[in-house]
């Protein structure tokens, strides 16, 4: 919605019932050219299936095909940020559970109707793949990342 430029600050932060230092607490992740990830809060609620397409919501229970499909679609990140985003997290009951790396390049990205992004994601990272390629993120596979009611997403900055 900020980087739309449709709403002020003030605006966008009354939607959401913040205050405006909280909103650009959040924009500064990705802001000034930083890289950043997205970190996505889930639990474990199987069976959430979207009516339209048959496609499995989060968490899915099944094998990495599936998940994978989970995983890359529909989140709403505008056009401008999408260059900076190297990797989405996916924290499930308060624990990072995987690291996914976003394929840099901007062809492979794919949008709906609402201009939700699908993203282009990797297999899930190894420890080892997230240190060498993220090595700023600061969250490791099994660390504790306690959910915050209300919360569904937020960047980080790298």
């Amino acid at each position: 919605m900020y980087d739309a430029g449709n709403y002020t600050a003030e605006e966008i932060a009354g939607m959401f019932g913040v205050a405006r230092s909280t909103l650009y607490k959040q924009l500064s992740a990705h802001q000034d050219g930083r890289d950043c990830a997205l970190v996505v809060y889930r639990n474990t609620r199987p069976g959430k299936v979207d009516p339209d397409t048959n496609r499995p919501y989060g968490e899915t229970a099944a094998g990495e095909e599936v998940q994978l499909e989970a995983d890359r679609k529909w989140f709403p990140i505008a056009p401008a940020r999408r260059p900076r985003l190297k990797a989405i997290v996916y924290v499930v009951n308060g624990v990072v559970a995987r690291v996914r790396g976003v394929d840099p390049d901007l062809d492979k990205w794919g949008e709906d109707h609402r201009g939700y992004a699908d993203v282009p994601v990797t297999k899930p990272l190894t420890e080892l793949q997230i240190a060498e390629r993220l090595p700023t993120l600061g969250l490791t596979l099994g660390d504790p990342r306690p959910h915050v009611k209300g919360k569904i997403r937020e960047y980080v900055a790298l």
